[in-house]
């Protein structure tokens, strides 16, 4: 039993609340699912003493901003001593239909699933710019499902970029934070000035793709996932068969979504919704 899961269990024992198990974990952070004194079920995450209190109140604070279905809803921060030390903790609505990648496992999503799927996440990632945020790490296992299988809802807010905000990300440093595979040029590059909402459509039509298709837009046939994200750090062409499966399938907009360069992608989230719901 890991140090947070204790601190977890002391936790709901000090507050009536019921722990239920460990459902995910981080470098940094653990997830646990937990029914509260009231009989809600909630997930709630413990966070390592001392890690980056700037990057914490960053992630927490981006999620009091947010307040959309395809959001996880933040309920409570807490602090909380076990063991002589000072923990910070805080309390999220709990999902209880899994991650888009569990789901993957059992094969691509259809066409219409995805339309739905896709639309409902281009609001998402609309409603996170129009606070002037960029989630940064937009990947099959950072969206969730509710409890229905069908409404999708982006979750961890923990590499955050405050556009308004002083930067968190050393400039010095060869390559920004993020998942590699789904993460644009100016992310693997650490071009900091050019990252913004445009950053997470990349990696929303990434993640798209992966999952009515199953392969990523810039990977060839053989390629590693190396290669692949090589490819996108050198801002190389898309390849042929995924400008064609993306046309063939009328889907032609996660081209413009997964394009090299910011100023080739779509310039407003509005602009985005509307290719979404018009189709082109």
């Amino acid at each position: 039993m890991s140090s947070r899961e204790k601190v977890a269990q002391a936790f709901c024992a000090a507050n009536g609340h019921r722990f239920i198990c460990p459902v995910g974990a981080g470098a940094f952070k653990e997830t646990f699912h937990i029914i509260l004194a009231t009989g809600e079920a909630q997930a709630l995450k413990v966070y390592e003493p001392g890690f980056s209190p700037e990057r914490t109140a960053r992630e927490l604070g981006a999620m009091q901003r947010c307040s959309h279905p395809n959001i996880g809803r933040l309920s409570a921060i807490a602090s909380f001593y076990y063991d002589g030390v000072q923990y910070l903790l805080s309390v999220e609505e709990f999902l209880s239909g899994g991650t888009l990648t569990a789901r993957l496992r059992h094969g691509l999503l259809t066409l219409a699933e995805t339309q739905s799927i896709g639309i409902q996440l281009v609001s998402a990632v609309a409603h996170i710019a129009s606070h002037d945020l960029v989630h940064r790490d937009i990947k099959p296992d950072n969206i969730l499902f509710r409890k229905d299988g069908t409404t999708p809802v982006i979750v961890d807010f923990g590499l955050v970029r405050d556009l308004v905000g002083i930067s968190l990300t050393q400039t010095w440093l060869m390559r920004g934070p993020g998942t590699p595979l789904f993460a644009p040029a100016e992310q693997l590059r650490n071009e900091k000035t050019m990252i913004d909402w445009r950053s997470d459509q990349f990696s929303l039509g990434v993640v798209i793709a992966l999952s009515v298709f199953g392969f990523h837009p810039y990977q060839e046939d053989g390629d590693s996932p190396t290669q692949t994200v090589e490819r996108v750090a050198d801002r190389g062409a898309q390849t042929a068969r995924f400008v064609a499966a993306a046309t063939g399938a009328g889907l032609p907009f996660l081209i413009r979504m997964a394009a090299p360069w910011p100023v080739e992608r779509f310039r407003t989230p509005e602009e985005l919704e509307r290719a979404w719901q018009e189709g082109r």
